[in-house]
């Protein structure tokens, strides 16, 4: 048997191949095959005898990191595709996905000997002691079931496995509980008919319970009838049923009864929830499905992206990863930021970003939203590329994502960033005109709060640059950095007709007052 290093994997297909009975394509084979991580086992002889004249068998253990679904399936592609780019004569017989046996097995823990000497309290804090530091636990001998507990301290009265020899004087065995029974399979095989339908029957009762105690929180918080509290112990009946449904067998009846309360109370909690949200009370909370439909859809972008990320290139550089993507930030953000106040400022209203009273962090606050929203849609592109991968849609020939997917997330995050802050910004600046226009002052743009001012020069000439400044209308001002101010407003055009333009002065030549409600500068 050869073998190489190969990736992480949770799936084994056994493949039965022939190949062309020569020594070199038997050496290319077993050559190419440990290059891909996988195993190459020598055939039997009832094995052997199946192939076609003039073939020699060769079983390769191709190992895969994904779904059940399509893993044979995925293996034959791989070993065709290698003998195809290969030129290599190798044909793929006969293929099994390998899955172990499921054995219901009994633990025997071997554990201290309770104290006997010594006072009360002293033995006390030599048993809290013993469990704090583990010396509680050293060794536990797994058995097949039904309970063997006399097979099982006879075989470790004779095991002598890393010298350790069981005494006795100062262990003792525990006897495994009463419920285990002939043992606990480690959970149900969704092959068997009778487990799959425990399954659906269990996942049916979750999901029921969980949606009956959302509605039943919504109820108490949007009713007003006596009636409504009815729900209360109803949902708190479910607590030890889901108990039992999500915790392990081994569990405490308490245990399970407490994590099953919990579950409950915060499933009531976020109904009230959801009924203090919902526009028409009660009634709209009956869309329930909407926002669980949401939860569900989140739920399974995070478990994609966890798909992608496991046992991957970028788990394995995690270390130098995220100081690598998260350093670019501090100078990428006020960047971004600076673009976003030139698109506001000087493309929308003609006010240069540097004459505006702007900070760092301004800039860094203004591509926050944009940046993240654009990680979010990059990181829900590369959740995809996760569940492509754990179905084996596409991949590498390692079974990894393809080399295209990290340049088409890098697109998508720039190509969002820059799209949705720019609609952004179009968006707020239209707005933003049409209020000055109706003599209302603007909203805040990230921070900067534009100001409807009434102009009152010194004098009846004054120079002004971009027109002359309009005296009985309100204009807006973002403030001042220097000796000049720049104002946006409605000015005449030497042709007679009105236009809204932007226009700078020396401060020292007007005066600026708030202006009154709608805008009318007009003295008395």
């Amino acid at each position: 048997m050869e073998s190489s290093i190969a990736q992480p994997f949770n799936r084994r297909v056994l493949l039965l191949t022939e190949v062309i009975d020569d020594p070199v394509e038997m050496a290319a084979a077993k050559d190419l095959a440990a290059a891909e991580g996988w195993i190459v086992h020598e055939p039997t002889e009832d094995e052997a005898a199946r192939v076609e004249p003039r073939r020699r068998a060769l079983k390769i253990e191709v190992r895969l990191r994904g779904a059940r679904h399509g893993a044979v399936k995925e293996a034959v592609r791989r070993v065709e595709r290698l003998a195809e780019r290969a030129r290599l004569g190798l044909w793929v017989r006969d293929s099994v996905l390998l899955t172990p046996p499921r054995e219901s097995r009994i633990p025997y823990w071997v554990r201290l000997a309770q104290p006997t000497e010594g006072t009360r309290t002293a033995q006390r804090v030599l048993r809290v002691a013993r469990r704090l530091d583990g010396s509680h636990d050293q060794r536990v001998l797994s058995l097949p079931g039904p309970q063997r507990f006399d097979v099982a301290v006879d075989e470790l009265s004779a095991s002598r496995l890393g010298g350790h020899v069981f005494d006795p004087a100062v262990e003792v065995v525990r006897r495994p509980p009463a419920s285990a029974g002939d043992g606990t399979v480690p959970s149900l095989d969704p092959s068997h008919p009778n487990d799959f339908l425990k399954l659906c029957l269990q996942t049916a009762l979750f999901l029921g319970s969980m949606l009956g105690c959302l509605l039943g929180g919504g109820a108490i918080y949007s009713l007003e009838s006596p009636w409504r509290w009815s729900a209360l112990p109803l949902a708190l009946a479910l607590a030890v049923p889901l108990g039992i449904l999500a915790m392990p067998a081994a569990w405490p009846w308490c245990g399970k009864a407490a994590v099953g309360l919990g579950f409950v109370l915060f499933m009531l909690y976020m109904g009230c929830c959801l009924a203090a949200t919902a526009p028409d009370g009660f009634g709209g909370f009956l869309y329930l499905p909407l926002p669980l439909l949401g939860g569900v859809l989140v739920a399974a972008a995070f478990y994609g992206l966890w798909l992608a990320l496991r046992a991957s290139w970028f788990s394995r550089n995690l270390s130098w990863i995220i100081p690598a993507l998260l350093a670019p930030l501090y100078f990428v953000l006020p960047w971004f930021g600076k673009l976003l106040y030139t698109f506001y400022l000087t493309i929308g209203f003609d006010i240069p970003v540097d004459a505006v009273p702007v900070t760092t962090y301004s800039f860094m606050y203004a591509a926050l939203k944009p940046v993240g929203l654009a990680a979010a849609f990059a990181l829900l592109f590369l959740s995809v590329a996760g569940w492509a991968r754990h179905f084996y849609w596409v991949g590498s020939a390692a079974g990894g994502i393809p080399a295209l997917t990290l340049p088409a997330v890098a697109v998508v995050y720039v190509a969002t960033a820059l799209s949705y802050g720019i609609l952004t910004v179009g968006s707020t600046w239209s707005e933003a005109a049409d209020a000055v226009q109706k003599g209302r002052a603007p909203a805040s743009f990230y921070g900067l709060k534009g100001k409807l001012m009434c102009v009152r020069p010194h004098e009846k000439d004054i120079a002004a640059y971009g027109g002359p400044v309009p005296t009985d209308q309100a204009v807006l001002t973002f403030g001042s950095t220097g000796d000049r101010v720049w104002l946006w407003g409605h000015q005449a055009s030497g042709s007679g007709e009105a236009r809204w333009a932007s226009m700078s002065v020396r401060l020292e030549d007007v005066i600026l007052t708030p202006a009154p409600s709608g805008g009318n500068c007009k003295r008395p």
